[in-house]
């Protein structure tokens, strides 16, 4: 059988769409990175502009590297998401960004036209030539032909023309080309001091994006060793370096960068941006090496002791200078919700006042250890996340976890180093506090179903249902606090909710004829989607006792909110009244007073609305807000129980509940 082979081929219109959230700035970037990736000391950028318009008709960008060999050409240009720097290796592996092979495509979002003109050396002579690409078709080139030149000295340039878009212009060299250059370069500017970027001749300072900075010696010695010395350069960023980690960069003593890690902090989702870059005699014999062989930089094993010692150093140092951070970002998060009035729900009595500032200093104990769980949180899931945290300190869990926090805000010098193993420890106990009690919430309503769906067990109405409604309230919502419920008549009941809302203990008389009937459910709290007094009355009823409502309950609902309109003590033009009728099913009659069926709604006038769903709709809609923390916990706790930390592993592994109990 014969098999024909054919090569697969990509078209402009498929090399626009990768490139297609490329910026202006982004790609003039990548132009900057394959000058140094070709080894330049120097790169210029500089910009043309039409005085009248203020726009800029012409870039260009200049480097000192090693040219384009023509002979190369095949490789550099022809080959997308495939370079020359990666297939030759002539290119430091550790910082090269060109290696990618689309940057000379990336124009395309700027300008229709781009023309090469490089210098390049071959044996002992040196030669020049042109290359221009049109934006319109990528993926073709010329090449001139090279001809030797008497200059001594190689190099690129490329100049961008036909600019297709009005945006570029002297403002936007200011406020966005220079901004992005800077965050993208402040840190290989910190670990190659040698190199130097220039726009329109004015030397990139990077200074603005550099939050913190330190400068010290670090001496290493073990018993069996003498003393290592490690110069230490800490940087940290009030800008994200772009698509750059938070790194160690250990290098050799005159600058020559060795090998490169992430530090134990990275990516932790709290903007401690950071680089530390670290010179030393003890790196000058060490060959360059990928990140993922550092079990190959050493061969002896008081270097691999030695190198451990340093990194343990390192990370306890950034610990240090992570604590005061996260403090400062702890208040500023509490800043931020509080403008947000994510704490709206908690009213202003004192005993409430105090709560807030209970729950406030939960939550930033809560982030100084893990702030990563309130990372990319929309509005709906910090309201959620934070009801929840105030649920957790009203189950009184939360003891143990204020002992840990405690301590490590305060760790003890001869502690320090121990801290990152506690701290992992500690995440990994929040986080299973926080889950436990999420899935005691879903197990509870999976009993739920059990009592109102499984018939067999004969639930009653107030012995069974009744008694777990009460206690678990949360099933219709975080912002609610317990007001009344079976047993507790009106007259008791406004007077609860006179001194949970307002704080006022004077009793009131309740002027109805119905002022002795007893709601199933009454709780109150504020509203959180515009954080106005928020109650809720439900009356509940057993499929055991009543397979389908009926009217006479719907009745009865209506009666309990006609106390409520007709009394003075409950009435506020800016308070919200919700009645909620529940059971298994209703009857055709009953089921004629919804006007939506996928609310349940029946009755919506002022500040007053009445619903009647069924249990199934109640308990699917209390299953599905805790969804989306559940997975995000899983998958932190997952990543903690997954760490290399064996301490951790084993504590976890060796106490969980499927150790099976040995028969002595």
């Amino acid at each position: 059988m014969n098999v024909a082979t054919e090569s697969v081929e990509i078209t402009p219109r498929g090399i626009r769409k990768v490139l297609n959230k490329y910026t202006p700035q982004r790609a003039i970037a990548e132009y900057i990175w394959n000058g140094y990736d070709a080894h330049a000391k120097e790169v210029k950028v500089n910009t043309i502009c039409e005085k009248t318009f203020d726009s800029i008709i012409q870039v260009i960008v200049r480097d000192d590297g090693d040219g384009i060999v023509h002979e190369q050409l095949p490789v550099v240009f022809k080959k997308f998401y495939e370079s020359h720097k990666s297939i030759k290796g002539n290119v430091d592996s550790q910082f090269s960004r060109g290696k990618n092979g689309y940057g000379r495509f990336t124009f395309f979002k700027f300008a229709n036209l781009a023309t090469w003109h490089t210098i390049y050396k071959k044996g002992n002579e040196f030669y020049k030539y042109t290359i221009d690409i049109n934006a319109q078709t990528l993926t073709d080139y010329n090449a001139a032909t090279p001809e030797r030149v008497a200059v001594a000295a190689t190099g690129t340039e490329v100049i961008f023309e036909d600019i297709i878009t009005d945006d570029l212009s002297s403002n936007w060299v200011d406020e966005k080309l220079v901004p992005y250059l800077k965050a993208e370069f402040a840190w290989y500017f910190k670990v190659h001091p040698e190199c130097k970027l220039y726009i329109n001749d004015e030397l990139l300072d990077c200074s603005s994006v550099i939050a913190d900075s330190e400068i010290f010696d670090l001496p290493i010695q073990l018993e069996e060793t003498d003393v290592e010395l490690f110069h230490v350069y800490y940087f940290q960023w009030n800008v994200k370096p772009h698509e750059e980690y938070s790194r160690l960069y250990f290098m050799s003593a005159n600058g020559d960068l060795k090998y490169q890690k992430t530090t134990l902090y990275n990516n932790k989702g709290d903007c401690f941006w950071h680089s530390v870059l670290i010179k030393s005699t003890f790196f000058n014999s060490l060959a360059d090496i990928e990140d993922d062989e550092e079990r190959n930089l050493f061969s002896s094993l008081p270097e691999k002791r030695i190198f451990k010692a340093l990194k343990e150093n390192l990370n306890e140092y950034l610990g240090r200078k992570r604590r005061p951070f996260l403090k400062a970002k702890a208040e500023v998060l509490i800043s931020d919700y509080e403008s947000e009035k994510l704490f709206s729900f908690i009213g202003t009595t004192p005993w409430e006042k105090e709560r807030k500032k209970y729950l406030q200093n939960f939550i930033k104990e809560l982030y100084e250890v893990e702030p990563a769980v309130f990372a990319k949180l929309n509005a709906s899931q910090k309201k959620i996340f934070i009801r929840l945290l105030d649920q957790v300190m009203d189950t009184g869990r939360n003891e143990s976890l204020f002992t840990i926090l405690g301590a490590l805000v305060d760790l003890e010098d001869e502690y320090k180093d121990q801290f990152a193993k506690i701290l992992e420890t500690t995440k990994l106990k929040n986080v299973i506090t926080t889950l436990q009690l999420i899935e005691d919430r879903l197990q509870t309503i999976q009993a739920l179903r059990a009592v109102n769906f499984d018939h067999t067990l004969k639930a009653g109405e107030v012995k069974h249902l009744q008694k777990l409604i009460e206690s678990h309230y949360w099933i219709f919502g975080e912002e609610y606090r317990f007001v009344g419920a079976e047993n507790v008549k009106f007259q008791e009941a406004l007077n609860r909710y006179k001194y949970i809302l307002h704080g006022v203990s004077q009793d009131e008389y309740v002027n109805h004829p119905d002022k002795y009937k007893e709601m199933d459910l009454f709780i109150t709290g504020q509203e959180y989607r515009e954080g106005r007094p928020s109650n809720l009355v439900v009356e509940i009823k057993s499929p055991t006792n009543v397979p389908k409502l009926q009217m006479e309950h719907y009745t009865q609902i209506n009666k309990y909110m006609n106390v409520i309109k007709k009394q003075d003590g409950f009435n506020d033009p800016t308070t919200f009244w919700t009645f909620l009728l529940i059971g298994l099913d209703f009857d055709d009659v009953a089921g004629e007073q919804i006007k939506n069926s996928l609310t349940g709604i029946c009755l919506e006038k002022d500040n007053y609305r009445l619903y009647m769903k069924t249990w199934a709709q109640v308990l699917n809609e209390a299953d599905a807000r805790f969804n989306y923390l559940k997975e995000k916990l899983q998958n932190e706790r997952d990543r903690l129980v997954s760490s290399d930390n064996l301490d951790l592993i084993m504590e976890q592994t060796l106490n969980n509940i499927a150790v099976v109990e040995k028969i002595r």
